[in-house]
């Protein structure tokens, strides 16, 4: 019972820094004159801060991807830090979809960006 709060408060101590990490992200990317690549760069850096992955212990727990990933390669444990890659690559790959698709969108309506 400890356990589990003590993992839901971690969760929420880091989606809340998180969160405050992507606003100062979006303030910098803010005067990219490109909006475009502006889009891309925010998209990329919530991607990377949101996308968890099973760290394999008998329970569900999870965790950043990018953090399994770097310690586990650290430690040497080279299977779990692919298993984090392959998450995170799968969302990278996620998200150019929908970013090509919205652009073939956009160009097939005729629509202008606001």
């Amino acid at each position: 019972m400890i356990l589990t709060q003590s993992y839901l408060i971690a969760w929420g101590i880091y989606l809340l820094s998180a969160l405050g990490l992507i606003i100062v992200f979006w303030r910098m990317t803010h005067s990219i004159p490109s909006k475009d690549i502006t889009k891309i760069l925010r998209l990329m850096v919530v991607v990377l801060l949101f996308t968890p992955v099973d760290i394999g212990l008998e329970h569900k727990w999870f965790a950043p991807a990018y953090m399994v990933g770097a310690y586990e390669w650290i430690i040497g444990n080279t299977q779990l830090a692919l298993n984090a890659g392959v998450h995170l690559l799968g969302a990278f790959t996620l998200l150019t979809a929908l970013l090509t698709l919205e652009y073939i969108v956009r160009k097939l309506l005729h629509l202008q960006e606001s």
